[in-house]
């Protein structure tokens, strides 16, 4: 009794030290933020109160929000993500539960009918090689998790671009068809003249008529889905979709960093989370299976105390111990099943990784193939086929002025215009989709 008093209670004291010391997290909200940060240029609010709206500190708000700060906005505000962000709290909470040590098992039982007191104290042991395991596997755990949140950020980041670019072209849509609208109305006046003098038939009249009808209807259609496009976007950085929010495009510039498929194809396999996150998988399957592996031995120690009369002592304090082991025999059940399904979890991860790889591959090569030649119509329109149209209008403009013509090739030159404006407005907001996308794609800030 005197020599095992001792080790009883050292055993109990270093499990109760090591119940205290909780495993630490590798990886947090701030990490996200540096991330996001580091690559492009944006962090996450320290605040997580649902409901309440967080304005950046680099958002001037009554200037009119640009693009960048819309992003900034959303990231601090947008409902959907801040849920996702929570992940990595619940994803900490399990490694603290993975951390934790069972509580020993009291069995004790009074005196009664001439019985004596006795029980058992019992201590299991296993967690000596199966603690490390599992906090191993909580803190990969994490670890994806946050590279997964990382990607969620990415994806933020380029449906607020997407949808401010959608904005603008609906408004840049609104202004030339309500122009648009405009030129057809003063067409078909000038038809309805040219009927009653007898320059045209009918039906040519008719036409034109229900051509400006059509022009007017699209004019209607654009601004409608300028309202609901505001919407949208006011949902995406959590505001109300009736929020009275005011928009400003910025010049932007879509040859800030050239490079070629391949190098882009390197930056996505060195700074996509969701790669990351695929490798981290992979390693927390072989941690698992190590884990299910440690599983066959289940080890506990057992203390049974007695009271022996013929010993003296008290009617109710135990005076002999006797100490002891239970260990399941691993003889029919060795774990076999958890065994194989984590050693096919880890198979599956692999084949998932390379699938992903796969697939980023082919998002890199379709973002950049979409960039490159949209980049060219945008120039093309620029320096060409725009300018073009604008020196028909000029120079049809001065035949009418000397007389040689009539108004009604003015009108329609000036409608040709209108339909190349509105064409540039789409090849421009196309062209800043396929920037924001083939940045989405190699996981950071290259175009711009």
């Amino acid at each position: 009794m005197q020599l095992v008093r001792p080790f009883i209670y050292g055993i109990i004291l270093s499990m109760y030290a090591l119940s205290g010391c909780a495993p630490k997290p590798q990886h947090s909200r701030a990490y996200v933020s540096d991330v996001l940060k580091k690559n492009y240029g944006f962090d996450l609010t320290t605040s997580e109160t649902p409901g309440l709206h967080a304005m950046p500190p680099t958002v001037i708000f009554d200037d009119g929000i640009s693009e960048d700060e819309a992003v900034s906005i959303a990231l601090y505000n947008n409902a959907p993500y801040q849920a996702d962000l929570v992940m990595i709290s619940i994803a900490q909470a399990d490694l603290v539960d993975a951390g934790v040590i069972s509580n020993p098992l009291l069995r004790y039982l009074l005196p009664s009918g001439g019985l004596n007191v006795s029980g058992y104290i019992n201590v299991a042991f296993d967690f000596l090689w199966q603690r490390p395991r599992r906090i191993a596997i909580a803190n990969t755990e994490i670890e994806r998790t946050a590279e997964n949140m990382v990607q969620r950020g990415y994806t933020v980041i380029r449906d607020v671009q997407t949808g401010f670019a959608n904005l603008q072209l609906a408004r840049d849509r609104t202004e030339i068809l309500a122009e648009n609208a405009r030129i057809r109305r003063d067409i078909a006046r000038l038809n309805n003249t040219r009927f009653r003098l007898g320059e045209i038939s009918e039906l040519e009249a008719s036409t034109s008529r229900a051509d400006s009808a059509a022009a007017m209807d699209e004019f209607f259609r654009a601004t409608l889905d300028t309202i609901l496009t505001k919407n949208r976007l006011n949902t995406l950085l959590g505001f109300s979709p009736d929020t009275p929010t005011r928009f400003q495009s910025l010049p932007s510039n879509f040859r800030t960093q050239q490079l070629s498929w391949s190098q882009y194809l390197d930056l996505a396999y060195t700074n996509q989370p969701e790669l990351r996150a695929a490798q981290l998988a992979i390693r927390a399957a072989g941690n698992r299976m190590g884990w299910e592996r440690s599983r066959i031995v289940m080890f506990m120690a057992t203390l049974g105390f007695d009271h022996i009369n013929a010993k003296g002592g008290t009617n109710t304090l135990p005076n002999a111990v006797q100490p002891g082991i239970q260990a399941e025999l691993p003889v029919l059940n060795r774990n076999q099943g958890r065994i194989a399904r984590a050693r096919s979890e880890m198979e599956q991860a692999s084949f998932q990784y390379v699938a992903l790889r796969q697939r980023i591959a082919t998002d890199v090569a379709d973002a950049y193939n979409r960039y490159e030649q949209t980049l060219k119509s945008y120039e093309a329109w620029n320096t060409g086929v725009l300018s073009s149209l604008q020196e028909a209008v000029r120079l049809v403009q001065l035949s009418f002025q000397r007389g040689d013509i009539s108004y009604l090739p003015v009108l329609e030159a000036m409608r040709q215009l209108v339909n190349g404006r509105l064409r540039k407005a789409e090849i421009e907001a196309e062209l800043k989709r396929s920037v924001s996308q083939l940045n989405f794609a190699i996981g950071r800030k290259t175009e711009r």
